[in-house]
């Protein structure tokens, strides 16, 4: 079993692509063409295809073959390194053209900052250094930027080309196009861009019948009640009293801190969660009293700790004025 608003594990497993040798996997690809003078997005359009088996890459790996020098990549990556290096450049211009002419993209940069920064402080309090966003891992190395920028340009292609055909999409919840959030690029993960790819090939491609537009309505309302409902079962759990060791430690970076200088007074930044704030060079996070509404991702605060006692977990915050 899997989450709600996923696909099962096992599913997961047999559909995900094959890299053995000679393998053949059937895909739903946007192909584009980008002036490679200034990223103008030239046309874009999205067929049915049949790949050979991927070359599977890690962020890191990714990372370190567009930061090497040539001469160092072995004869087996050579290939690899040309085509994500030209994948690179292409993108690199298109995002950034979108970005200066959008202010969609400006908010959503502006989004992935926040969640950069933020990550960077609950890495001060141990987490883990894991690639893949996961536990407070966010990152924005070369390979990271390249694959959001890849899916980023998946996403405004089906957009547009649906909006072309006056044909609508189910969506996620927060995945509007004000906010410039993904739309099919998670098929085999999330319910919801499975069906996303359904209305896409059935209005482009001529296969399967097209949704309604009171049927697109119902899927994005169904995803939606799912994914509440796994939130609300990890709150939950969170609820339990429990504290994981990451905390606990940050927790107790914070006593020694106000034990040696007295101040009880720190700064700390905005999740964006609601009233949730991360104690800067800690990676603490507490629910801040005092607050009206829901804190401004990234938004800089002066706060006053009232209680702390990192054996239970407990640390007790509000907002100073």
């Amino acid at each position: 079993f899997g989450p709600l608003h996923l696909l099962p594990p096992k599913a997961l497993s047999a559909l995900a692509l094959s890299t053995d040798d000679n393998s053949a996997n059937e895909c739903v690809t946007v192909w584009a063409y980008i002036d490679e003078r200034d990223g103008r997005l030239i046309e874009a359009g999205l067929e049915r295809t049949i790949i050979g088996s991927p070359k599977a890459l890690s962020f890191d790996d990714a990372t370190n073959l567009l930061e090497i020098d040539s001469q160092n990549v072995t004869k087996s990556l050579t290939n690899t390194r040309a085509i994500i290096t030209v994948a690179e450049r292409n993108l690199s211009l298109w995002s950034q053209r979108r970005t200066e002419r959008s202010e969609t993209a400006q908010k959503r940069e502006k989004r992935l900052a926040t969640k950069e920064f933020i990550s960077q402080e609950l890495r001060a309090a141990g987490n883990v250094a894991r690639d893949d966003g996961v536990g407070g891992s966010f990152q924005r190395s070369r390979g990271h930027r390249l694959v959001d920028s890849s899916l980023d340009l998946y996403a405004v292609a089906i957009t547009s080309l649906m909006k072309q055909k006056k044909k609508p999409v189910p969506r996620a919840a927060g995945s509007g196009v004000d906010r410039g959030g993904r739309l099919g690029t998670a098929p085999l993960r999330r319910y919801i861009d499975g069906m996303c790819q359904k209305q896409a090939i059935a209005v482009l491609c001529g296969h399967g019948k097209p949704l309604s537009l009171d049927e697109c309505k119902e899927a994005s309302k169904l995803a939606s009640r799912a994914s509440d409902t796994v939130a609300n079962l990890r709150s939950t759990k969170k609820r339990d009293g429990s504290t994981n060791n990451k905390q606990r430690g940050a927790l107790h970076k914070v006593a020694r801190h106000i034990s040696s200088t007295g101040a009880r007074k720190l700064k700390a930044v905005s999740s964006g969660h609601n009233n949730e704030v991360v104690i800067l060079g800690t990676g603490a996070v507490a629910r801040c009293r005092g607050v009206k509404g829901t804190l401004k991702g990234g938004e800089k605060l002066l706060i006053e700790v009232i209680t702390i006692d990192p054996e239970k977990g407990l640390l007790d915050v509000r907002l100073t004025s």
